[in-house]
């Protein structure tokens, strides 16, 4: 008994220590005042839809101020269709501190921009090149992807 007792010890250490939701981060454009990186991890298609989560920062700041937006689209690949399911603010410390969610029509998915890259991100199985970080946190730590 105090064997199997120790192994669960230890397999629920293992489990608290293990983060809720591992994240990826890719920055896959940019300009002069925002970085958009998309969490790679989420790219998963559930029934027919990939909702990724993307992220827009200022590129711009204290290494300290870790306030961004960041976005859930759903993305029909079958017929190129895709609409926003949340969008969320972050605060000062990177904590939510606004959540909206969204359940508006399907439309169709412009060809270039940002929504265009998530699109091919999900369908057509293309990855931004380049760093990944493992949180926003760590990307604002680096220098913002300067």
């Amino acid at each position: 008994m105090r064997g199997i007792a120790k192994l669960t010890i230890i397999v629920a250490a293992l489990v608290a220590a293990t983060p809720a939701g591992a994240e990826n981060w890719s920055r896959f454009s940019s300009s002069d005042r925002t970085a958009y990186l998309v969490d790679q991890d989420t790219l998963t298609a559930v029934d027919g839809v990939v909702t990724v989560r993307f992220a827009r920062i200022p590129t711009q700041g204290d290494a300290g101020d870790q306030s961004h937006e960041s976005e859930e689209v759903a993305i029909r690949c079958s017929d190129g269709q895709s609409r926003t399911t949340a969008d969320v603010t972050h605060g000062p410390d990177g904590a939510e501190t606004d959540r909206v969610a969204e359940d508006g029509a399907w439309e169709a998915t412009p060809s270039g921009g940002v929504y265009g890259a998530l699109k091919s991100f999900a369908c057509d199985d293309m990855r931004p090149q380049g760093e990944s970080w493992p949180t926003i946190a760590a990307f604002i730590a680096a220098g913002r992807g300067s």
